[in-house]
């Protein structure tokens, strides 16, 4: 019998390693996997942009860049071959609209409609298009991005930023998945527009999302330096975007990203301030942040380490994804438990759609959250949290509008109508 067992034992050693070494392989394989790829933006700042691309053949890439698509006067080299490029084209002028043109000998480039526009210290108005969990490719997807072309006119130029929620990528986030679900069908987009990525639990799956896709992790783009690609801000007039990882680094209270965040929210003079990452801190969707299971606790971790720091600086407006739904709070502040103990304690307006805020920075003056994660797929759920009453079963994305003193939220349909909308005013009296 001991003979029996020490043999079974055995097997299932030789099994799990065999699992082990395949799972290695696939991984490797999946992460650094050469994949051809058409040039796209990273790495947007007030007076920088660069740009990436991949090719069949080892060569010198350039591109030509200017002030409008028939003056592309300025060139830009590579200093050596390479199959896998990168350029930054420096020296720009702030908030300032270029056009670009991308030139490498073995790889056919579509070089229509390439431009885009450095940050800017002040903008009057300011939209921001905003999906969550996209990586799906198919009709839903499809039909989503067809919505935000419709509502901004077939004008590109109608946009400011571009910004994803996670799971960008499914089902595990490959190089050649990257190609196939985010930037082909967004083609159109990422030709004029830095994609910021927030990383999500399936793009965690493989080591390719930050082989893609580059961050200012030295406050290139503005706020303070993070010295991590995994969290950083960004800067663009009225707006201070924060983009935290809560899929793959510690969510400890004393951890890097959080010690980072006070830093960096201790020295925000925008006006305004949106903090995204994946998994949401709330949510009865097809994630429940009741479940400390749920995810690997994540959602809970979200929610007690970083809903405190929101609430001391006041940050306006929190968006994630994860979940396959819509869901929407008021303007709340201090709930770090279960949804069992949300009172209407924990709600500092009691309004459907028109919040008021101090234009003084001020600590508890209310936080609203959003969970977008249905831009490409849905989930069925009970949608019951108290502190999420405006919720839906609906695919769509998000629209968001900004000026000095008004921020616009709206979440468009996938049938193109503003299901939900709410607007926050900040006032120079203190409420």
């Amino acid at each position: 019998m001991k003979k029996i067992i020490k043999k079974v034992l055995l097997g299932l050693v030789f099994l799990i390693a065999i699992y082990g070494v395949g799972r290695f392989i696939d991984v490797s394989y999946g992460s650094l996997q050469f994949v051809k790829r058409q040039p796209y933006l990273v790495s947007q700042t007030q007076t920088s942009m660069a740009i990436k691309w991949q090719t069949p053949k080892s060569e010198v890439g350039k591109v030509l860049y200017g002030l409008s698509p028939d003056t592309l006067i300025n060139v830009l080299n590579e200093s050596e071959t390479s199959k896998k490029h990168f350029l930054t084209l420096g020296k720009l002028n702030e908030c300032t609209q270029y056009y670009y043109k991308v030139i490498s000998p073995s790889l056919i480039i579509d070089n229509n409609g390439r431009h885009f526009r450095t940050l800017c210290k002040e903008k009057q108005t300011q939209r921001l298009w905003v999906i969550g969990d996209s990586g799906k490719v198919g009709a839903n997807q499809r039909e989503v991005y067809a919505q935000l072309y419709k509502y901004i006119k077939n004008d590109y130029k109608e946009l400011d930023m571009w910004l994803l929620l996670g799971d960008n990528a499914y089902p595990s986030g490959t190089q050649k998945q990257f190609n196939k679900k985010l930037f082909k069908p967004f083609k159109e987009l990422v030709k004029r527009y830095t994609p910021w990525a927030v990383a999500g639990n399936h793009d965690a799956r493989r080591w390719a999302f930050y082989d893609i896709f580059d961050f200012p992790t030295n406050a290139e783009a503005g706020g303070v330096a993070s010295l991590h690609e995994e969290f950083y801000s960004v800067e663009d007039a009225n707006l201070h975007l924060i983009v935290l990882d809560s899929e793959t680094i510690s969510r400890a209270k004393d951890g890097d990203m959080a010690e980072w965040l006070r830093r960096d929210l201790r020295a925000n003079k925008k006006p305004w301030v949106i903090v995204a990452f994946h998994t949401p801190p709330y949510s009865d969707g097809g994630h429940k942040s009741d479940s400390y299971w749920d995810s690997r606790g994540r959602l809970m971790d979200m929610r007690e380490t970083f809903v405190p720091i929101f609430d001391e600086f006041g940050v306006d407006l929190v968006l994630s994804g994860h979940s396959h739904g819509y869901e929407r709070s008021k303007l709340i502040i201090n709930h770090l438990g279960k949804s069992d103990t949300f009172t209407q304690n924990n709600i500092l307006q009691d309004r459907k759609t028109n919040y008021i805020k101090s234009a003084i920075k001020k600590k508890n003056s209310g936080t609203i959250y959003q969970v977008c994660g249905s831009s490409a797929k849905l989930d069925g759920a009970t949608y019951n949290h108290p502190a999420l009453p405006y919720s839906l079963e609906e695919m769509g994305s998000l629209i968001i509008e900004l000026t000095p003193t008004t921020l616009t939220s709206k979440f468009l349909n996938i049938n193109g109508k503003i299901a939900d909308e709410f607007t926050i005013t900040k006032t120079i009296r203190k409420k």
